[in-house]
């Protein structure tokens, strides 16, 4: 593999120090900006290059020591002092706004994380062989098909959760499962009640497992998950073991989703958003929640609106919505399932405020399209990509002003972050 030394001076979008040779733009994880580092050539183009660090010869004094040898798939930015970290993603932000947006978005302030290892409450393992047997991986990050073998779990997740996965892996082993029938293992722990749901995703329709008596576990689901999907999805439940579902409570109100559900990973920043979102206004008036998941937004806010759709595109966070609305006596909310993009453009002309909270992907033209003819009071926009909320808010900033500007770093040791935007029409 062919190797280059050279100097990288910054830190791009997706948290990868940038440096130059040859006239070429390096890009490279496992190095921080002011370091001279030997790098592996991962992919070569025209005009850029793709490398990871094999030596580091000039250490930067934000350097830290990686908790793990897998730290590049799942936490590249273990490297880094925690301060430094925070500084980083404040710029990143900032200069990806600018190339989406062609302006200056200027943050108000960066939220940091209370912790920076064990935080998350989600994880997914994937499964490959080893001399030991089968083994959890992560797949190398841009090298999707290398797995690197993770002995002991991932440190973002607790140490109860990694006991829990380590336990079900043992199983097994000792049933002789091999990776060719397994997709992958995910494992959900609350925040408040520290109780843990585990689904096994598997490519055999008639693979058998329990998880019974792994005193860890809350709840164990076994799915067959379609092999053609890269995702893991429960297309058919083969078992289940005692509770499918986990509960939180955020800003003091009682939230319940299903293991296959999207939910907040980080609660405490959660519960500061909101503070935000509140800080910003006392009456929302009549408000849309689009992209709502299981209601956590709109029903934290209930207090600011007089009346409340919530839309919500997956059957199962619906679901969870709709009861949730009911377990909170949330008596002024309408829950819908429905695809954002296809709402009736009238639902959009009788709103003061709308709440958006997308994947990564941002919003479907359909519903930039919507807002911007019915020019609602307020836009509230949550998102976990600067780059498409830029894109979005592009279109927004024609008639709306930015009033707040907010990150929150929901996931320490990585390059990612949650941002917040609110506009109000000009």
């Amino acid at each position: 593999m062919k190797e280059i030394v050279l100097d990288f001076d910054k830190l791009v979008g997706e948290g990868k120090a940038l440096g130059r040779t040859g006239g070429k733009v390096v890009f490279s994880y496992g190095v921080l900006p002011g370091e001279k580092a030997r790098v592996a050539v991962l992919k070569e183009k025209k005009n850029f290059i793709e490398a990871e660090a094999v030596e580091i010869i000039s250490p930067s004094p934000e350097r830290a020591e990686p908790k793990e040898d897998h730290y590049l798939s799942c936490s590249p930015w273990q490297i880094m002092k925690y301060p430094f970290q925070v500084q980083s993603k404040k710029i990143i932000a900032q200069d990806l706004y600018y190339q989406t947006v062609k302006e200056n978005i200027i943050l108000d302030k960066i939220v940091e994380a209370g912790e920076t290892f064990g935080y998350r409450t989600k994880i997914e393992y994937s499964f490959t062989e080893t001399e030991e047997g089968l083994s959890f991986a992560f797949h190398k990050r841009g090298a999707y098909w290398q797995k690197l073998k993770l002995p002991q779990g991932c440190a973002l997740i607790s140490e109860k959760v990694n006991r829990a996965a380590i336990k079900i892996l043992q199983r097994l082993r000792e049933k002789k499962v091999t990776a060719d029938r397994l997709k992958t293992l995910i494992l959900r722990q609350s925040g408040n009640s520290q109780k843990i749901v585990a689904g096994l995703f598997s490519k055999d329709d008639a693979l058998e497992f329990s998880a019974e008596g792994i005193e860890e576990l809350s709840g164990f689901i076994l799915a067959w998950s379609n092999p053609l999907s890269p995702v893991s999805l429960p297309d058919k439940i083969l078992k289940k073991e005692g509770e499918d579902f986990l509960s939180e409570t955020v800003r003091g109100m009682d939230f319940e989703y299903g293991f296959d559900c999207f939910f907040q990973n980080n609660i405490p920043l959660l519960e500061k958003a909101v503070m935000e979102m509140e800080s910003h206004c006392c009456d929302f008036g009549r408000t849309l929640d689009l992209y709502c998941g299981t209601g956590i937004l709109g029903f934290c806010l209930k207090n600011r609106i007089s009346g409340l759709l919530s839309v919500e595109i997956s059957p199962s966070s619906y679901s969870w919505a709709v009861k949730n609305a009911k377990k909170n006596m949330i008596e002024n909310a309408k829950v819908l399932l429905c695809a954002g993009e296809k709402l009736d453009s009238e639902i959009f002309s009788k709103i003061q405020t709308v709440i958006l909270d997308p994947p990564r992907a941002g919003l479907h033209k359909n519903v930039v399209k919507n807002i911007m003819a019915a020019l609602p009071e307020r836009i509230i926009y949550l998102s976990c990509n600067p780059v498409t909320q830029g894109r979005d808010a592009m279109f927004f900033l024609e008639k709306y002003a930015v009033k707040k500007a907010v990150c929150f770093d929901f996931y320490p040791n990585t390059p990612h972050m949650e941002s917040l935007l609110i506009f109000e029409r000009k």
